[in-house]
This record gives structure tokens, C-alpha cells and sequence, in this order.
């Protein structure tokens, strides 16, 4: 274990660029995964200053009150029996274990596979001779992990909104574009869904048969301009949208994407089996009030294409396991 802080100063001074002659080791070609292997190191080195002041502690805690009267408390009472006793010396050992079975856990975490190969490989270098640490690290890197993570997080996001944006407006710049999208997800045939075309030209129905709903899609548009959004709505005369619909109609109505009525059809289509559909986070149906997972999340970086569009698939969740 007492190694451990030099294999910690050899990381941290690998930022500097690899010794003469080595190599990049696998697994650390990127700053964000050299950061991140820095702060499984730095977490490290805390866990052995832990262990090796808190495992002789924890072991004798139950003793402490009878060979320290003056430290009785109500955490750590006076064992009344040697019965007592055994069991909270057990107790003590058992959680100790534990802290060593979690360092281990960290210690062989794969992540850190390459970077004690990039250890093994600079003492080698150095004829056998084990690197001495400098005494403190240089940097927080959990804090630095966490700025590079919101700094990746904001060029995924700008790089995914300037790739909506293009393909917005190459929808929009093509007239009736959204007919021929109508057209394509119809003749997909999807089981248990039915478009119905409204009288107005920009509006039609979605019927759900299985889950016994219809929704209502409307383009929203000015005169000369494309459709810039398209409303959702459950209005059957003569009765009030029920409860499942509400449910639905709320995430639909909050997704992203809202010019665009390939996501949303594709969107609708995914309540289809609502009711034979379980949550992919818990694997059930109904949560603990009975309700089903309303909620759809679309697949991250889905590239499944049917012919010239692309096809969205969502999951289901229960709002109580977002």
C-alpha cells in the first residue's frame, strides 16, 4: 500500500508527457480519461491514509468504553455481556473487511488497468527503481474531472444544436416536406397505430388502438412561412381526456424537436403497447401508485435510418425513476 502515493506523483507527472522512448499507454490518449484515472489515484491514496488510521481504530471501538469509562456514548455503549460484546467486535471486523473489499474494488477498477501498465513501464525504464513521490498533488483532480465533464457536456450540446438547426432548416426549405414524412412513417405500418388525415391540410389523428387513445396534430404556421411546430392535443366530444391521456400529453407536449413530425409521430407510436410496455430503469409495469411509464426518453445517439428518414426509438420510464 505504501506505494501507492508514488504511483500516484508518477500519473500526476505523466500530464507532463511520457518518458523518453514510452509510449502513450492504452487508455490514456485522451485528457479526459488521463484526468479521470488521476482522480481514481487521488481517491486512492485517500482510502490508504483511511485504512491505515481507521482500521486499528474500528477494530478496538467496542473495547473503547470499557478501557475509557469517560467515552461511553449513546453510539458506543458498555458491552453488558461478553455475549454483547462478541457481536459488536464481529460487527466492527465485518465493516472493516468491507472498507478493504471497496479499496480493492477501486484498486482493480479497469480503468486503472493502463495506468498501472504506464507504472510498470517507467520503472522499468528506470532499471527497477520505484519513482518518489513529491509529497502533495498538484491539483483537485475531482474538481478538474467535473469542469472538463461540463465542458464536454456544452460541446456535445452546441454540436447537437447546430445539427438540429441544419436539419431544420433543410425540412423547412423543401415545400410539403412533411407530407412526404406522413407518407413514410404510414407506409411503415406500424402494429396498433392508425393516421387519419384531418380536413385541414395540416391536420391529422393519431389512434392508438391497443391503448385506447387518439390525439389530434395540428401544424402551426404562418401564411408563406413553413410549419414551425406542431401541436398535440386530446379532444374527443363528449368526454374529457383521461387521466393516461393528461399523463401523455404532458411529455409529448415537452419534448424536443417540436418542428419536427418524423420525432413526433415516432414519439406517439412508442404509448402503442403502453400497457404491456414496462419501465426499462425498474423492469415493471406499474410503479407503487399504480401508474404506467408515461414518460419517453428518445435513445441517445440513434443512427437507425429507414430509407431517406430516420427512425426515433424511446424509452419508457416512470417519472418516479428519472
Amino acid at each position: 500500500m505504501s506505494t501507492a502515493p508514488a504511483m500516484a506523483t508518477t500519473n500526476q507527472n505523466s500530464t507532463q508527457g511520457p518518458a523518453s522512448g514510452n509510449s502513450e499507454a492504452p487508455g490514456l490518449n485522451s485528457e479526459m480519461q488521463l484526468v479521470s484515472s488521476l482522480a481514481k489515484l487521488q481517491e486512492l491514496e485517500r482510502k490508504i491514509h483511511e485504512l491505515r488510521g481507521f482500521m486499528p481504530q474500528g477494530l478496538l471501538e467496542p473495547l473503547v468504553p470499557i478501557a475509557t469509562p469517560d467515552k461511553v456514548s449513546l453510539g458506543n455503549p458498555v458491552a453488558e455481556t461478553p455475549q454483547i460484546l462478541r457481536a459488536s467486535l464481529d460487527e466492527a471486523a465485518r465493516a472493516r473487511v468491507a472498507d478493504v473489499h471497496q479499496f480493492q474494488s477501486l484498486w482493480r477498477d479497469p480503468e486503472l488497468t493502463s495506468v498501472w501498465a504506464h507504472v510498470e513501464s517507467r520503472i522499468q525504464e528506470a532499471n527497477g527503481q520505484l519513482l518518489q513521490p513529491t509529497g502533495k498533488w498538484d491539483r483537485n483532480y475531482d474538481v478538474l474531472l467535473e469542469e472538463l465533464a461540463r465542458n464536454e457536456k456544452s460541446k456535445i450540446d452546441e454540436h447537437r444544436r447546430v445539427d438540429e438547426e441544419a436539419e431544420r432548416t433543410k425540412a423547412q426549405s423543401t415545400e410539403g416536406e412533411w407530407k412526404n414524412v406522413l407518407e413514410r412513417f404510414v407506409q411503415r405500418g406500424m402494429p396498433g397505430v392508425r393516421v387519419i388525415k384531418g380536413q385541414d391540410e395540416t391536420s391529422l389523428a393519431v389512434a392508438l388502438v391497443r391503448a385506447g387513445v387518439v390525439f389530434q396534430v395540428k401544424g402551426v404556421f404562418f401564411p408563406g412561412s413553413p410549419i414551425s411546430d406542431w401541436e398535440v392535443s386530446s379532444k374527443i366530444a363528449g368526454r374529457s381526456p383521461t387521466k393516461l391521456e393528461d399523463a401523455i400529453l404532458g411529455c409529448v407536449g415537452s419534448r424536443p424537436r417540436k418542428w419536427d413530425l418524423a420525432f413526433l409521430l415516432d414519439m406517439i407510436s412508442s404509448y402503442a403497447d403502453i400497457k404491456q410496455t414496462p419501465c426499462v430503469k425498474c423492469n415493471r409495469l406499474t410503479d407503487n401508485g399504480a401508474q404506467l411509464p408515461t414518460l419517453r426518453r428518445p435513445q441517445a445517439n440513434q443512427q437507425s435510418v429507414n430509407g431517406p428518414a430516420r427512425v426515433y426509438i424511446f424509452d419508457a420510464l416512470h417519472f418516479g425513476c428519472v
